[in-house]
């Protein structure tokens, strides 16, 4: 923000707000056109460098950079009858119950802004010229439609049996590992949680790339599987390397799991018994499945979208947009070389995809 914002920032009033997520909505009217608003808005908000995440003919989302540099803060303009405008902010992140005014010192920061720009914009003609450029975007008038498109990629059928084998073969490494650490390594609950998670969800991800597979409720079970079989794995391979180097014969592996519950779970000077333990154990599955499941939804989906040539996307949107129905959409990739159903099925997710991005950006 330049020495200017930040003056006027400084002239507005803080008002506090204090809420589990802080926020804070005001309104003022204006007096240029409507179809004026939503345009200079997007103005406003590109100088003050508060990126656009959503808009339509009626309101402008926006996210804007708090703490640790992260977009945590988001800003709501919405367009009333009467040229009226509503300004709403809010912290996205809760848990601050406090927002010491920033909520506020931000709706107002707008506020000025804006007027400030109505008066100068309307005087220069530049208002018709920011309408104009907004009418063209949503319109297409400048796209050219293609005369055709990229050949759909050649890509092997989904294999779930081969994602199988992939995803076994990584848990077991991954039980092997986990056994190493705890038994010649302190085992520090939650950082190794949180690397199996990532390691888990990056290998399993690039296992599914190669095999093309995305069905993703099967993929949930497969993790959900993947992390017993490795929890299993790292506790049979420590009861073998404890009872070999111990030289404790005759003691099979359930007496094993029933001497770790008697001993139970020790924090610092803290007995937590079998209660802690089972729960630790429930702990090391569950918080590297919800990982591994998030890193994987995010392998899955950019690779669904770079399947699409950007042309191909580019012209569904279009016809979408045009109001095409769906089979009169198939009908055009058809006739322009999308023939096969299945392709024209991978265009469809794909957009899918883009525009569960979009929601998420948006939350």
């Amino acid at each position: 923000m330049n020495a200017e914002l930040e003056n006027l920032q400084a002239t507005i009033k803080r008002k506090y707000s204090f809420k589990y997520k802080p926020e804070c909505s005001e309104s003022f009217k204006t007096d240029i056109k409507e179809s004026q608003i939503i345009p200079l808005t997007i103005e406003v908000l590109k100088i003050l460098e508060w990126p656009v995440v959503f808009k339509d003919k009626n309101s402008v989302e926006a996210k804007i950079k708090a703490n640790w540099n992260k977009l945590t803060e988001k800003i709501t303009i919405t367009k009333k009858v009467s040229g009226r405008i509503e300004v709403h902010s809010k912290t996205v992140k809760g848990g601050n119950f406090t927002d010491f005014g920033r909520n506020s010192k931000r709706t107002g920061l707008f506020i000025l802004l804006f007027k400030k720009l109505a008066t100068e914009y309307n005087e220069s003609g530049k208002l018709v010229e920011l309408e104009t450029e907004l009418e063209q975007q949503d319109s297409w008038a400048d796209y050219e439609i293609p005369t055709e498109l990229p050949k759909p990629k050649e890509s092997v059928k989904p294999n779930v049996t081969l994602s199988i084998i992939g995803g076994l073969i990584i848990a077991i490494l991954f039980g092997y590992f986990v056994a190493f650490l705890s038994v010649y390594f302190i085992y520090i609950i939650g950082i190794y949680e949180f690397c199996i998670g990532i390691g888990i969800g990056y290998l399993f991800g690039e296992v599914l790339k190669k095999t093309n597979y995305v069905e993703f409720k099967s993929i949930q079970f497969m993790v959900g599987g993947m992390l017993i079989i490795m929890f299993i794995t790292s506790q049979f391979t420590a009861y073998k390397w404890m009872i070999s180097e111990n030289n404790i014969p005759g003691i099979g592996f359930f007496e094993f799991i029933e001497m770790q519950l008697e001993h139970g779970l020790t924090l610092k000077d803290l007995n937590t018994r079998w209660i802690g333990l089972t729960l630790s154990w429930l702990f090391q599955i569950v918080f590297p499945y919800f990982l591994a499941i998030a890193k994987i939804a995010g392998t899955t989906a950019n690779f669904i979208i770079e399947k699409i040539p950007e042309e191909v996307l580019e012209y569904t949107i279009y016809l979408f947009d045009m109001g095409k129905l769906e089979s009169e959409v198939r009908a055009e990739l058809s006739q322009k070389g999308w023939k096969k159903r299945s392709d024209q099925d991978d265009v469809f997710q794909a957009i899918a995809e883009i525009s569960a991005f979009q929601q998420m950006n948006r939350e």
